[in-house]
């Protein structure tokens, strides 16, 4: 991964987010607005929390991979729209008009309109729990219990469309 693209998804989740993809058979898109960039036992990754609850905690879980797609365009309003449906409940591609294209290198899709792509396997998965979490981010973060599992996706590809 060049260093204008890791400024580039940096840049995009700081500001309005980006698309997480999942799977194929079963496929999923969410959005995240947190995440790093770092290394880790000598290899590039991406750190992706997912809340247990989600369809694509599910996915990822499964099929130990996801892609992160970086908007070109203004997409706030789908990024918006897709922080608010369920994948459980409907097929987010089709509502938010996206259109998926397959991965190079991971079994999942991304996302047409998107412009930087970052494919990631899982290199490890932690789970989040009140327990290995300091106090105060329990508290601000996890009042309802509903917590996350840390994806550390290892980046086998990052690429522009």
């Amino acid at each position: 991964m060049t260093e204008k693209q890791r400024q580039q998804l940096m840049a995009a989740l700081r500001s309005s987010g980006v698309f997480v993809t999942c799977g194929i058979k079963r496929a999923n898109v969410m959005t995240t607005h947190w995440g790093c960039l770092g290394t880790l036992w000598n290899k590039d990754v991406f750190l992706l929390p997912v809340r247990g609850s989600k369809l694509s905690h599910e996915i990822i879980g499964e099929t130990r991979s996801f892609a992160v797609s970086v908007p070109i365009k203004d997409m706030r309003n789908e990024i918006a729209i897709c922080d608010h449906i369920s994948g459980f409940t409907v097929n987010k591609f089709e509502e938010l008009h996206l259109h998926p294209k397959r991965a190079k290198k991971i079994d999942a899709y991304i996302l047409g309109e998107c412009g930087l792509i970052v494919e990631c396997k899982i290199a490890a998965a932690i789970d989040l729990t009140a327990d290995n979490l300091s106090e105060s981010i329990y508290k601000d973060m996890y009042a309802h219990a509903d917590f996350h599992t840390l994806y550390i996706g290892e980046i086998v590809e990052a690429y522009n469309r």
